[in-house]
C-alpha cells in the first residue's frame, strides 16, 4: 500500500463540525471558521494548480487500524484505554474530538496531532495519533525550607518526582507556596522558581526566604462603652493564642474585615456613625503583633416615625398591628427584620407570593434621629393548583403530602410564602431528605406554571385519596371534589409542569426565623427518670432547661419535633411570631409524647418527637373567585435514613454506660423485598415514614434492651402509633429490678402546642437482692409480678427549645390506672416555666430563670416499683439518688405523694455563652401518707458547658447543700451529667 500521509481535517464539511487535525487543539469558534476558510482556499488553488479534484472526506470512511506514534515511556496499551476511536467503525469527528481531549486530560503529553494515511487495500483509512511526551520530573528541591514540611509542600503543590513535567503548574506553584506560608503567618515570605519553567526541565527548584513568623500576641479595644471587650471579641475572627500558645494567626486583611464586624455590630443597634480602625503594633519580638480597634461610637439613633409606600391590599392600620419597633426607640436592626417577617407574612397569607419589602433608614437634619420608610411591592394574590414532586425515589408521595398539608399547602388554598417555609421546615425536620447543600440538592420548593383565574388545576391536580377528604369532613372543601379523574388508589402525584422553567419565590425568611438544619447532632447519653420504675429511662441535666425535662436517652440525636403550622381553614390559631434572639418560633417544639419523668419503662421514653399528622386533601373549587393559580414543585433528594449510633455515658447516680443503637427513620413495614437486590441496595423496607429503632445499653448499674417501632399517620387520621418492646435490669441503692414487656401508645397533636395520648403497658417485674430483714412493701413485690396500665395524659408546650429552653411554658397533666398483682391510681402534674431576663443588645448572653414543679399521687396499694422517690441530680440535688422518700428498716420503701420544685438561675460567664453558671434552690418531699411531714430544700450553685461535637445538652456539675433533710436521708453534695454520641 502506497499512501501519503495527511493531516486530519478539523471538521468535516458537510456536517460543519468542529474535530482536532494538524497537531493542534480542537479550537474556539472563530478559529475553526478561519482555519476551514484557509482549508478550502489551498484545496482550490492546489485543485487550479495541478488540475486535480478535491480530496475525499475522511470523515464517514471506515477506519481499518488506529496507530500511537511518539511514545516512549507510557504504554501504547495505557494510551488506547483513553479512545473511544475502534477500527471498523466509520470516522466520527465527535469520537475524534472526545479522543483528542482525553490524551490531553492525562497531561501526560505536551502535544497531540492526528493523522491519517488512505487504506484502499482495505477499503478504508489508518488514523495515527502523534504525540509528544511530557518530561518527567526527576527531582523537586524546596530550598530554604524550614516551617513547613516537604509533604505538606508536596501536597499542596502536586509536584513530585516521578510526575509528568507541566511549565504551566509548576509556575503556578510559586503563588500557592507563598499563600501556604501567608496562612502560617510567615507575611514575608519570598518564592522563587530557579528551575522548571522552561520546556524539557527536568528538575524543579523553588529558592523560599520564609522571614519571621507573625502572630498576634494581643487584642484589645479603645473608645467601647456599650460592648464589653469580651463580647466584642466574639464578633471578631483574629484572636489572641489560648495560654500563649495555639492560635494567634495573623492575616494581612484580617484587621480591616474584623474592624467591618465591629461596626456592623454596633449598626445593628442604632449606631450608625460607629467607626472603627484598626491598629496593628509590633511587640518586643519580631514577629509579635498586638492588634487595637480604636472605636468611635458616636449616638444611638433613635427612630422617629415608620411609614409605608405601595401598599394597596392592606391598610396602614393592618401593617402597624404587631410591630416591635416603634416611634421613639433606640434603632434595633433584629426588632426591625422581626418587623419585616411580622409584614411579609400579612402579605404572604393573602397569597402575594411575590411580596418584596424594602425597609429603608432615612437620615434626618435632627442627629441621633432616623425615619423608617418601609417600601412594598404587592405583586399578585395567587391559590395554590397542583402540586408536583420529583426526587422521592424511595419515599412515597403521600409522606410527603402529608407534610404539606400539616402545613396548609392544599390545593385552593392561598399561597402562603409562611406555609411554604414551614412546609420546607417540616419535611427537613423529618430527615428523609438532603438538606445541606454540600451533600446534594436540598429541599427546594418553586412556584411554576402561573396562570388565570380561568385554569385553576390544569389537566390533573393531586391524584391523591380523595375519600380521606371526605372521611375528614375538611371546613371549606367540596367532599364530592375529584382529583382530575384519577383514580383513588394511584399513588402517584401529578407530573411538572413543563410550561417554563423553574421560578422561586423571592419571599425568604430572615435568618432568625430559620432554625439550624442540620447536620446530625449527637444522641445524648442513656439514663433514667425520676419517678418510681424509672430505671430504664433517662436523663435530663437539672439545669439544662428543666429539673423534670424528658429524658434525652431515647430521644434521635437530631431529631427536633416539627413546626406545625397555621391550619388553612378559620378558627384556628397561628404561630406566634418568633422572639427576641431564638432562631426557632415559639410553639415550635410540641411536647415529646411519653416522656414526662414519672414515665415507667425503657419505651415510655418514646424515641419520637410527635408530628402533626394532617389528611392528604385532594383538590377543590377554588375559593375567591378572580385569583391568579400558581403550581407547586417540591423538589427532594433521598438522604440515608438508617444510622448506627455508638455512644457513651456517665451520670452521679447511673453509672458509666455504653449504647448501640440501630435507628431507620423512613422505615415501610410492608414494604418486603421482592428480590435480595432491593434488600442491600436500601430499597426495602423503606418509604412510609415509619421509624424503627432498636437500642442496646449495657453499664455498670443499667441494662436495656428496647425495639420501637412508630406510625405516625394511622390510617390516614392524624393519628401516631407506637409501639416498644423492651428488657430492662438496674441495680437500686436498696434492692435489684429486672422487667420486661411492651407498650402500646396512641397519640393525636391538637393545633399546634397540645399534644394528647393513651397508652397502655403490660410488664413482668421481678424483684430481688435486698437485705433481710426487709420492710413489708418488699417482701409484697419478691419475685416476679405482673402489671399492666392504662394511662392517659395530655401535654402543653410552648417552649423555643426542648433542650435549652429560655422562655415558654410546658404543662402535663397524667393518670394512669394500674392492674395484675396490683390495683392503684396514679395521678401526676407538671410544669415548668422560663424567663428570659436579661440579655445583651444583640440577644446574647442571656439571663433566665426557670421555675418548675411537680405533683404525684398514688393508691395505697402501689407497688414498691411504681412509688415516688427523689433525689440527685434531677429532682432534690444534695441528696444521693434515691435518697429522699419514708424509710423502714434503713431502706427507702418510696412514697404515695410527692411535691417537687425548683427555682433556678442561669448566666453566662464567657462572651460566646459556651460556659455558664447556675444558682439554684431545691425544695420537696416524698411521703409515706396524704400530708406532709419533712420538707426538704437544698441550695447550690453549678457549672454548664455547651460542646457542639457532643449534642444539644451542656456538660452539667452542680454542688447543692441540704439546708433542711430528713432524719434517714442520704445526701450527695456533688452531681454530675457527661454523655457523647459517635
Amino acid at each position: 500500500m502506497s499512501a501519503s500521509l495527511r493531516q486530519l481535517p478539523r471538521s468535516r464539511p458537510s456536517a460543519g463540525r468542529n474535530g482536532p487535525g494538524g497537531g493542534l487543539e480542537p479550537s474556539r469558534p472563530r478559529r475553526r471558521r478561519l482555519a476551514r476558510a484557509a482549508v478550502a482556499a489551498a484545496c482550490a488553488v492546489c485543485a487550479v494548480a495541478l488540475g486535480a479534484a478535491p480530496a475525499d472526506d475522511p470523515y464517514g470512511q471506515t477506519v481499518t487500524e488506529v496507530r500511537i506514534q511518539g511514545n516512549e515511556s507510557i504504554a501504547e496499551s495505557r494510551i488506547r484505554a483513553k479512545l473511544l476511536t475502534r477500527p471498523g467503525r466509520p470516522l466520527d469527528p465527535d469520537v475524534v474530538d472526545r479522543d483528542f481531549r482525553a490524551l490531553k486530560n492525562t497531561q501526560w503529553f505536551s502535544h497531540v496531532r492526528a493523522t491519517y494515511l488512505d487504506d484502499p487495500d482495505r477499503g478504508g483509512i489508518i488514523l495515527i495519533y502523534k504525540v509528544e511526551e511530557m518530561p518527567v520530573i526527576e527531582a523537586v528541591e524546596y530550598r530554604g525550607r524550614s516551617a513547613i514540611s516537604e509533604k505538606k509542600l508536596e501536597e499542596s503543590t502536586g509536584l513530585n518526582a516521578g510526575a509528568r513535567a507541566d511549565t504551566i503548574r509548576t509556575r503556578a506553584a510559586v503563588a500557592q507556596i507563598r499563600r501556604l506560608y501567608e496562612e502560617k503567618g510567615y507575611l514575608q515570605a519570598e518564592v522563587r522558581l530557579l528551575e522548571g519553567g522552561d520546556p524539557g526541565d527536568r528538575r524543579v527548584v523553588f529558592e523560599i526566604f520564609e522571614g519571621p513568623k507573625f502572630a498576634v500576641g494581643g487584642v484589645d479595644f479603645e473608645g467601647n462603652t456599650v460592648f464589653s471587650d469580651a463580647t466584642l471579641r466574639t464578633k471578631i475572627h483574629t484572636k489572641p493564642p489560648i495560654l500563649g500558645l495555639i492560635g494567634g494567626r495573623y492575616e494581612a486583611e484580617g484587621p480591616e474585615e474584623d474592624a467591618r464586624r465591629i461596626v456592623e455590630a454596633y449598626q445593628a443597634i442604632g449606631y450608625f456613625e460607629c467607626q472603627c480602625t484598626p491598629v496593628v503594633r509590633h511587640g518586643d519580638r519580631v514577629g509579635d503583633l498586638r492588634l487595637s480597634f480604636v472605636i468611635s461610637e458616636g449616638p444611638q439613633y433613635t427612630v422617629r416615625q415608620i411609614t409605608f409606600d405601595g401598599h394597596e391590599l392592606l391598610s396602614e392600620d393592618e401593617l402597624r398591628d404587631g410591630l416591635v419597633l416603634h416611634s421613639g426607640q433606640p434603632f434595633r436592626d433584629n426588632l426591625r427584620q422581626r418587623d419585616l417577617m411580622t409584614l411579609t407574612e400579612r402579605y404572604t397569607a393573602i397569597g402575594c407570593i411575590d411580596i418584596d419589602i424594602a425597609p429603608e433608614p432615612r437620615f434626618t437634619d435632627t442627629p441621633g434621629v432616623v425615619d423608617l420608610v418601609y417600601h412594598i411591592n404587592e405583586g399578585e394574590r395567587y391559590l395554590l393548583g397542583k402540586i408536583n414532586i420529583k426526587g422521592n425515589e424511595r419515599t412515597k408521595a403521600k409522606v410527603v403530602l402529608r407534610e404539606l398539608a400539616a402545613a396548609g399547602l392544599l390545593p385552593g388554598e392561598p399561597l402562603d410564602g409562611r406555609r411554604l417555609e414551614t412546609a420546607k421546615k417540616r419535611l427537613a425536620n423529618l430527615n428523609y431528605f438532603i438538606t445541606d447543600p454540600q451533600q446534594g440538592d436540598p429541599i427546594q420548593l418553586r412556584i411554576t406554571n402561573r396562570r388565570g383565574p380561568d385554569m385553576p388545576y390544569g389537566e390533573i391536580a393531586l391524584p391523591e385519596l380523595d375519600d380521606i377528604v371526605r372521611q375528614a369532613g375538611l371546613p371549606g372543601f367540596d367532599a364530592g371534589a375529584g382529583a382530575g379523574g384519577m383514580p383513588p388508589e394511584d399513588p402517584d402525584v401529578s407530573p411538572a409542569s413543563a410550561d417554563g422553567p423553574l421560578q422561586t419565590t423571592r419571599f425568604q425568611a430572615p435568618d432568625d426565623f430559620e432554625p439550624p438544619v442540620p447536620e446530625l447532632p449527637p444522641l445524648p447519653p442513656a439514663g433514667e427518670p425520676l419517678a418510681p420504675g424509672d430505671g430504664p429511662a433517662s436523663v435530663v441535666p437539672f439545669g439544662s432547661g428543666g429539673a423534670f425535662d424528658p429524658a434525652p436517652g431515647d430521644l434521635p440525636p437530631i431529631e427536633v419535633p416539627p413546626i406545625d403550622s397555621p391550619a388553612p381553614f378559620p378558627g384556628v390559631g397561628v404561630v406566634p411570631a418568633p422572639p427576641p434572639g431564638d432562631g426557632t418560633p415559639r410553639g415550635t417544639f410540641p411536647t415529646l409524647p411519653g416522656t414526662n419523668f414519672s414515665d415507667v419503662g425503657p419505651d415510655r421514653q418514646e424515641p419520637y418527637a410527635n408530628r402533626s399528622l394532617a389528611d392528604i386533601a385532594t383538590q377543590a373549587e377554588p375559593r375567591g373567585g378572580g385569583r391568579s393559580f400558581a403550581d407547586l414543585d417540591v423538589e427532594v433528594q433521598e438522604a440515608p435514613t438508617g444510622r448506627i449510633l455508638l455512644g457513651i455515658g456517665a451520670t452521679s447516680f447511673g453509672g458509666l454506660s455504653g449504647n448501640f443503637i440501630l435507628h431507620e427513620r423512613n422505615f415501610d413495614l410492608f414494604n418486603v423485598p421482592r428480590s435480595f437486590r432491593e434488600l442491600l441496595n436500601g430499597q426495602a423496607f423503606r418509604g412510609a415514614g415509619q421509624e424503627l429503632r432498636i437500642e442496646l445499653s449495657p453499664g455498670t448499674l443499667i441494662n436495656r434492651a428496647v425495639v420501637s417501632f412508630r406510625e405516625p399517620d394511622l390510617f390516614n387520621r392524624r393519628i401516631g402509633l407506637n409501639a416498644s418492646g423492651y428488657t430492662f435490669s438496674r441495680f437500686y441503692p436498696d434492692f435489684n429490678e429486672a422487667r420486661g414487656g411492651g407498650r402500646f401508645a396512641l397519640g393525636k397533636q391538637f393545633g399546634t402546642q397540645t399534644y394528647a395520648d393513651l397508652a397502655v403497658r403490660v410488664e413482668d417485674v421481678n424483684i430481688s437482692g435486698f437485705r433481710t430483714p426487709a420492710p413489708a412493701e418488699f417482701y409484697a413485690v419478691s419475685g416476679s409480678t405482673f402489671l399492666t396500665t392504662l394511662r392517659p395524659s395530655i401535654h402543653f408546650d410552648n417552649r423555643n427549645d426542648p433542650f435549652l429552653p429560655s422562655e415558654g411554658s410546658y404543662l402535663e397533666f397524667a393518670y394512669e390506672q394500674g392492674w395484675g398483682d396490683f390495683t392503684f391510681p396514679k395521678f401526676t402534674v407538671e410544669g415548668r416555666q422560663h424567663f428570659t431576663i436579661w440579655q445583651r443588645p444583640d440577644l446574647t448572653g442571656k439571663h433566665i430563670l426557670s421555675m418548675r414543679g411537680f405533683f404525684g399521687v398514688s393508691g395505697r396499694d402501689t407497688p414498691l416499683y411504681e412509688r415516688f422517690y427523689a433525689g440527685d441530680f434531677r429532682s432534690l440535688r444534695g441528696f444521693a439518688y434515691r435518697g429522699v422518700g419514708p424509710f423502714i428498716l434503713g431502706s427507702n420503701v418510696g412514697g404515695i405523694m410527692t411535691l417537687l420544685g425548683s427555682l433556678e438561675y442561669q448566666f453566662p460567664l464567657t462572651a460566646n455563652d459556651q460556659f455558664q453558671a447556675v444558682v439554684f434552690t431545691d425544695t420537696g418531699t416524698v411521703e409515706n401518707d396524704y400530708s406532709i411531714s419533712n420538707y426538704r430544700v437544698a441550695v447550690g450553685t453549678g457549672l454548664r458547658v455547651t460542646l457542639p461535637a457532643l449534642g444539644p445538652l451542656p456538660l452539667a456539675f452542680d454542688i447543692a447543700f441540704p439546708i433542711v433533710k430528713g432524719p434517714d436521708d442520704r445526701e450527695r453534695v456533688f452531681t454530675f451529667f457527661i454523655g457523647a454520641f459517635y
